[in-house]
């Protein structure tokens, strides 16, 4: 029995009611085995609309990986060099002031680039707060995130060290955008949406009229008197290429597939050289046991260990992953602040035998 099979399902759908879970539990093994799709919740809290498998959620820092396939793809085709400086890409006006010349794609992709960011992942202060700065409204392409970044100094050399930056790729947007005189989301769908069949993922804006696009919700805040509320004015208007794209779970093991090469489709998508450098552990993280490839994080060992990316934002959580050992692609998705973390654990904890 295969390990996917061995899951109880029933049992995990009794876990995700009993911790209020909303949002999708997606987990794949072999081709010819049926998947485990599990939906809670309220994808409009609004007008009670239920979530469902074609639900599309914001999938935060999860767009990393997209972004990362995306410039492999370019590589491939001999458009970008992972070698290639973001000075050589770039105008002075699309970049930091204080920007090392030596700063290349593959530092800002394994995030050892150096750059200061725009946001401290480690700081006190609520993401939301950047919009008192920067109107979230006025956020609709990475051009616009600029001014958080432009005068920031340097944090450290090329290559000295790893810090996660969201700002990293925020640059690396503006430079698929001056390579390809085409708009980000525009060289997302060519590249990687279209070719792997991610029919029902894109980049829509807040305030777009859009069907099957789940509201983002912040939790109930009673020490500040806040009831729940979406993050309407917490997140940027449009993903980036640092965070926001809109996929269903579904859409996601199509790009996790791409990854690994698995199926027509993903073996097909990359070249077996550049596959190889995307899944390389090429920057280990001294945060913790995980390592950074080219958009690609790994995380886990032995039969737990697995390749792709997480993200948070408020509102909306995601986790999508393959287990580099046995195959399985797990995808959970939510419209809820931090909502995919505890049900992604279970999943693995089930995957790996336990029953309790």
């Amino acid at each position: 029995m295969s390990r996917v099979a061995a899951i109880d399902g029933d049992a995990l759908r009794r876990w995700l009611d009993a911790t209020d879970f909303s949002g999708i539990v997606h987990v794949v093994g072999d081709d010819d085995e049926a998947p485990i799709t599990l939906t809670r919740g309220l994808s409009d809290r609004a007008v009670g609309v239920p979530i469902h498998p074609g639900t599309r959620f914001g999938v935060a820092s999860t767009t990393k990986m997209l972004t990362g396939l995306t410039i492999a793809r370019l590589v491939d085709r001999g458009v970008l060099r992972y070698e290639d400086r973001l000075a050589d890409l770039v105008g002075a006006d699309l970049r930091p002031h204080d920007l090392d010349p030596r700063v290349s794609l593959h530092h800002l992709l394994t995030h050892t680039s150096g750059v200061a960011d725009y946001f401290d992942e480690a700081g006190d202060a609520p993401f939301e707060a950047l919009w008192e700065e920067v109107p979230a409204t006025r956020i609709r392409g990475p051009r616009d995130l600029l001014p958080l970044l432009r005068d920031r100094p340097r944090v450290a050399e090329p290559g000295a060290t790893v810090q996660y930056n969201d700002g990293a790729y925020v640059l690396l947007g503006i430079a698929i955008e001056e390579v390809t005189g085409r708009p980000y989301p525009d060289v997302v769908r060519s590249e990687v949406f279209d070719p792997l069949g991610m029919t029902s993922s894109g980049f829509w804006a807040l305030d777009a009229i859009e069907p099957d696009v789940a509201v983002g919700y912040l939790p109930p805040d009673p020490a500040r008197g806040l009831a729940w509320r979406s993050n309407v004015y917490a997140i940027p208007a449009m993903g980036q290429p640092d965070g926001g794209a809109q996929c269903t779970a579904a859409d996601l093991v199509r790009a996790l597939d791409g990854l690994a090469g698995r199926g027509a489709a993903g073996a097909a998508f990359l070249t077996p050289a550049t596959r190889a450098r995307v899944l390389s552990r090429l920057a280990e993280d001294p945060m913790g046991p995980a390592a950074w490839g080219y958009g690609v994080k790994h995380v886990g060992e032995g039969a737990s260990a697995r390749s792709g990316h997480s993200g948070d934002d408020p509102g909306f959580s995601a986790r999508a992953w393959v287990y580099r050992e046995t195959g399985e692609r797990v995808v959970v998705l939510s419209n809820v602040t931090d909502g995919a973390g505890g049900a992604t654990r279970r999943v693995d904890a089930l995957l790996a035998g336990e029953r309790h």
